[in-house]
């Protein structure tokens, strides 16, 4: 197959196209000028766009990363020459989600459709490989010269060196199946076998806790009968002693219901009496006094009338007067007739005779006032001494006694009768929502204890007895496990035969392997001492694809990683050339295609990659898309 001419909206190239030839192709192109979308473009056109590939960290799928920048559907157009016939192929997008997904192949010139060739699988037709193998053999990405393990190109190796033939088995992917078999037979805790070990497990244990069910079960039954005939003997001595205790009560509420009656009536007594007394005492001139007010009083008025009887009595003698009045008289006689002076004396002892006089009216006017005062005060108390108003307020003393006890009495009655009403108000309260005695209280404590095992009990009867049911039959489930134990031996004879059988392989695997990896060493081997001017004699591949290589004259090979960037290069493009050497058909070769794989390869040995691929595009054509100025020979 020869690439002749590209027209691509894809990416980058918004309707753009190149043009190729036969043989050698070097399209040198500075950086982000589209060198890499033409490579992508070319896979597209040959195997479509896996439109399931999703973003991932790092990483974007060809169908979001290589969408038109244009905004155009992802479309393009590859004009062919393949087995003597030029042929144009067409892919476009007719739904966002399956990006190139529409395909045609005709004939160039004609709108005859190529026979045998459509979307999926036209890569494989046109170059004899899978996708798989095109990428890890004639498609060197830009940074992919290392190839990755792959089940499909191992098998295609493996065949094509061991009998030339196309079909072949893959080493990995037997390995891969019979230790998918151990998996499913047994991967750690998963797997046929510890299932069943489980069921097992889980069967036996079934066993044995019916077993320990049905005991329990007994037990527990016994133990309710037990309890059940406890709490009737218990409830019927309960239910005797609240009998008991509410006929106390009934005589008690009686017994209290008689003394309130007989406090009422003795209250109603006392309070008459009380205000008989309290009457009595409010009466008389000392109404309203206490005793020893009424006692002040009475000194006081006793007293009064003890100094007004005193002074009725005392009054003044006219006496002293007269005796004067008659030296008055005398005076005046012995003036007119003895001595003048006389009426002087006579004059003294008249005026003197004058006070005397008015100072014996004077008290005799006092007294009657007192006898008058002494007879009111008197009369005020009904009584004819002073000693009598002293007995009245003694006797007001004894009623006020009397009134006091009275009121004593009636307060005493009183509080025996709110004494006697709260019992009786207690004893109905009693009768009505009788509380247990501390003795009953502590026979329903210990009853409600008993009944809450009993539903405890009767609970847990329940649940045995549909554990029991539901358990099942006894013989069914131990044949079941006989069953289970023949089948798990079964397994565990398969899982042992599996195991030889990855031992066995793995012997023929290191028989195979001197087949599969000389013969791709040495082409290789080949291709990388051309390349670095005989510094490198031998490679070894190994069947995950890692590469060791061989200094000239060193009895140890180093591994790829040990080796330059540039050195590695060089090492994975010789395998992969003598990969294509071994793997791709030769009678109708397909390009091979680079995306600036030589650009950490130095100068010297960049000349001796384009001196072979120069001797390889004579058998087949050869892209080389690359940043360096590189021409062939001939073009220099």
């Amino acid at each position: 197959m020869i690439i002749k001419r590209m027209t691509a909206s894809f990416g980058c190239l918004d309707g753009k196209t190149l043009e190729l030839k036969p043989g050698l192709n070097v399209i040198a192109a500075p950086n982000e000028s589209g060198k890499s979308t033409w490579c992508a473009f070319i896979r597209a056109m040959l195997y479509g766009v896996d439109s399931s590939e999703r973003a991932r960290s790092g990483h974007l799928p060809d169908k979001l990363k290589y969408a038109p920048w244009s905004g155009a559907p992802m479309a393009g157009e590859m004009d062919i020459s393949h087995a003597g016939r030029d042929i144009t192929l067409r892919r476009s997008t007719k739904a966002a989600n399956a990006p190139m997904r529409e395909f045609s192949a005709v004939y160039t010139g004609t709108e005859e459709r190529v026979p045998g060739l459509d979307g999926a699988s036209a890569g494989e037709a046109l170059t004899g490989a899978t996708r798989e193998v095109f990428r890890r053999s004639a498609f060197i990405g830009q940074g992919e010269s290392a190839i990755s393990g792959s089940a499909e190109l191992e098998k295609r190796i493996v065949s094509v060196v061991s009998t030339g033939e196309e079909e072949g088995a893959s080493w990995s992917e037997a390995d891969a199946q019979l230790r998918e078999w151990q998996r499913k037979r047994k991967y750690n805790r998963r797997g046929a076998i510890p299932a069943l070990e489980g069921e097992i497990a889980a069967d036996e244990e079934k066993l044995g806790a019916m077993s320990a069910t049905v005991n329990d079960l007994e037990r527990r039954t016994a133990e309710l009968e037990l309890r059940e005939g406890e709490a009737a003997g218990r409830r019927r001595a309960l239910d005797a002693s609240r009998s008991a205790a509410r006929s106390e009560l009934s005589r008690a509420l009686s017994s209290a219901r008689e003394r309130s009656e007989r406090a009422e009536a003795a209250h109603r007594v006392a309070v008459a009496e009380s205000a008989k007394a309290e009457a009595e005492a409010a009466g008389g001139v000392f109404g309203g006094m206490s005793a020893a007010e009424a006692a002040e009083k009475a000194e006081e008025e006793r007293s009064r009338a003890e100094k007004l009887a005193a002074a009725a009595k005392k009054g003044a003698s006219a006496l002293p007067a007269a005796a004067l009045a008659v030296l008055a008289a005398v005076c005046i006689i012995l003036g007119a007739v003895w001595n003048v002076y006389a009426f002087a004396g006579a004059a003294v002892f008249a005026a003197l005779a004058v006070y005397g006089f008015s100072k014996y009216s004077k008290a005799r006017r006092a007294a009657e006032r007192a006898a008058s005062e002494l007879q009111r005060l008197l009369g005020k108390y009904g009584t004819g001494s002073a000693d009598g108003i002293a007995a009245l307020a003694e006797e007001h003393a004894a009623r006020v006694h009397a009134a006091e006890s009275a009121k004593r009495r009636e307060a005493l009655s009183e509080r025996e009768l709110n004494d006697s009403r709260e019992a009786l108000r207690l004893a109905q309260e009693s009768y009505v929502s009788p509380s247990d005695t501390p003795a009953d209280a502590l026979k329903a404590r210990e009853l409600s204890a008993l009944d809450a095992r009993i539903s405890l009990l009767k609970s847990t009867v329940a649940e045995l007895t549909g554990a029991a049911a539901a358990a099942g039959d006894h013989m069914a489930l131990s044949a079941g496990l006989i069953n289970k134990r023949e089948r798990l031996a079964e397994l565990e004879s398969q899982y042992e035969a599996i195991s030889l059988a990855v031992d066995a392989l793995k012997a023929a695997d290191a028989e195979l392997q001197l087949r599969f990896s000389p013969a791709l060493g040495r082409r290789a081997a080949e291709y990388l001492s051309r390349i670095t001017g005989g510094r490198y004699d031998a490679v070894a591949v190994s069947r995950d694809f890692s590469v060791t290589a061989r200094l000239t004259g060193d009895a140890e090979q180093r591994s790829s990683l040990y080796l330059s960037a540039g050195a590695a290069d060089a090492l994975y493009i010789a395998l992969r050339l003598a990969i294509v050497d071994l793997t791709l058909p030769e009678e109708e070769p397909c390009p091979i295609v680079l995306d600036d794989a030589l650009a950490s390869v130095d100068a010297a040995r960049r000349g001796r990659i384009m001196e072979l691929l120069e001797e390889i595009a004579e058998k087949r054509q050869v892209i080389l898309f690359t940043c360096t100025d590189i021409q062939p020979k001939e073009e220099k």
